[in-house]
């Protein structure tokens, strides 16, 4: 697995906060540092890695992970997800292709800096793409372990949704198309170094599903 992070400077207690996005797909070349990534590598990273033809049936776990998606997309719609809702939704997507930017924010606030427009517009244009039109995304964020879990969570949830808005205010992004789950401090990319600014990331997830689907294959459904 290749890890692809968009960065800038590093993040000091002061003013700025950053999120990371991270990529997890094995299909891409070396890590940037300063630069936003571009259209076609963000389509690269998000677009289904396999494809079934319609005669092939998916397997049942296949099934079962799609209707925990589809379920718990449609709960974090409405109402919130629970703790081991988050966890499940995390775990039925973990194979999903994924992406992970470095966004910046005011410290504590969820206002987008300007910094952070070139890669947020690299998004926008690459989920009109023909190949991401219409997929279903989930903006998950993230953030350290300093401070409580309620507010981290609040937090991360706060500015995972600025960037749905985003999204939806500049290219016009089905905002029902997009999944927003705020995850706090539950999951560290970097366990051993709690605080560190690697944690503090918004992950983006095409949950778009083409391998299996939350139904019957078409062929076991009846009249």
């Amino acid at each position: 697995m290749v890890l692809l992070s968009f960065r800038s400077k590093a993040f000091s207690s002061g003013v700025i906060a950053a999120l990371a996005f991270t990529l997890s797909t094995a299909a891409l070349g070396p890590a940037f540092a300063d630069d936003a990534p571009s259209v076609q590598e963000i389509i690269e990273a998000l677009k289904p890695r396999k494809t079934r033809g319609l005669s092939v049936k998916p397997t049942p776990a296949e099934i079962e992970r799609a209707k925990t998606i589809e379920d718990l997309k449609s709960k974090a719609q409405s109402g919130g997800l629970s703790d081991p809702e988050r966890q499940q939704l995390a775990e039925a997507a973990s194979d999903k292709p994924s992406l992970d930017f470095v966004i910046y924010f005011d410290f504590g606030s969820a206002q987008i800096s300007s910094r952070s427009r070139a890669s947020l517009d690299a998004l926008g244009a690459a989920l009109q793409d023909d190949s991401l039109k219409g997929s279903s995304i989930m903006v998950a964020g993230h953030t350290d372990a300093k401070g409580g879990a309620d507010f981290n969570r609040g937090l991360s949830e706060r500015r995972a949704q600025a960037v749905r808005e985003y999204l939806h205010a500049k290219f016009g992004i089905d905002e029902g198309t997009v999944t927003v789950v705020g995850y706090g401090a539950e999951q560290l990319k970097d366990k051993a170094a709690p605080y560190a600014s690697v944690n503090r990331r918004v992950q983006i997830v095409n949950l778009t599903d083409k391998t299996a689907s939350a139904r019957r294959p078409v062929s076991d459904q009846g009249p």
